[in-house]
């Protein structure tokens, strides 16, 4: 029998920590203001809303350069407090300002913490499940983009420990939360065989200089916007349909090239057949049957992420 819960009282409501301080957290890159829509970042804005609201107490934030924290809070002043009403943006802050590299202030940070707090984890994805897997054990709730981690022995390590530790693990697919696709999903049970699925993602070239740190070296495309309509489609077919095998291909040059020298893929694109579960009927063309494609070759234009989908079934 569930229980209703009550009201929020002082000693309920939790302090929140972003590990991470890149373009989606705090919209500050590479000495300033993000060019692209982020432009003040989502995750810190997002908190600074609740502490706001009286949902969460104290913020902090870690990450590996402390010497940015002061031109972030210098950012934040500009671009939120002196723009939305009421809004405060003080945090707390590790490693110290005048620390230049520490690359683990995270875990300092997780120990100013307390059972049931929130952790919010925005870094590499290489990084995902060390960060979470620290967060967990310390009895964190915890929120970590996509891609949670990067191998399934990883997803179910997380799991475990998530059980095992009492708390919550959730991965930030924010395309659920969208109602075209939320909409979409809630359709799909209702037709019959599923068919084709098609999907296309792209960002400007000019975020590989963003991006430049990780991209082909800790993760790629796929993992970074593949990502998210992967998700979408497995969350639509549930109980309707399942993968059986799926294959990869890529194309390079333009990362490579100047001024991004990057040794990174320029697009990549899985392809999956699935088996639906009642007929046991394939997609008939096997790079039809799902594609999910993604890449950076896009010129600069007034959206930082260009996508589409297109989903079918047998009528």
């Amino acid at each position: 029998k569930k229980k209703k819960l009550g009201p929020m009282t002082e000693c309920s409501i939790p302090n929140a920590l972003i590990i991470g301080t890149g373009e989606y957290v705090s919209g500050y890159v590479h000495g300033s203001s993000s060019t692209s829509d982020k432009k003040i970042g989502v995750v810190a804005l997002v908190l600074f809303d609740l502490q706001r609201r009286g949902l969460v107490k104290r913020i902090s934030m870690a990450g590996t350069d402390g010497t940015k924290f002061p031109h972030i809070r210098e950012h934040f002043q500009k671009k939120i407090k002196e723009v939305y009403k009421g809004m405060e943006v003080e945090f707390d802050s590790y490693p110290a300002d005048d620390v230049a590299c520490d690359r683990n202030a995270y875990i300092t940070s997780l120990d100013s913490m307390k059972k049931g707090d929130l952790v919010f984890i925005f870094t590499p994805d290489n990084l995902h499940f060390l960060m979470a897997e620290a967060a967990i054990r310390r009895g964190l709730h915890v929120l970590v983009t996509k891609p949670i981690v990067q191998t399934l022995k990883e997803h179910a390590e997380l799991r475990k420990l998530a059980t095992e530790n009492n708390v919550l693990v959730a991965i930030e697919v924010h395309k659920r939360w969208d109602p075209i696709y939320n909409d979409a999903r809630q359709r799909v049970p209702s037709f019959k065989d599923f068919q084709y699925f098609y999907s296309y993602m792209s960002q400007p070239k000019s975020q590989l200089i963003t991006f430049k740190s990780w991209a082909g070296k800790a993760s790629d495309i796929s993992y970074y916007l593949n990502s998210h309509h992967v998700d979408f489609h497995c969350w639509a077919m549930q109980d309707l349909a399942k993968p059986v095998r799926v294959t990869a291909m890529a194309s390079d040059g333009i990362a490579k090239g100047e001024p991004y020298n990057c040794d990174t893929e320029d697009s990549i694109t899985l392809m999956t057949q699935w088996k639906n579960n009642k007929s046991n009927n394939l997609v008939k063309i096997i790079v039809e049957e799902r594609t999910e494609e993604s890449g950076w070759p896009r010129i600069r234009n007034e959206t930082q992420t260009s996508e589409k989908s297109r989903e079918k079934t047998r009528d």
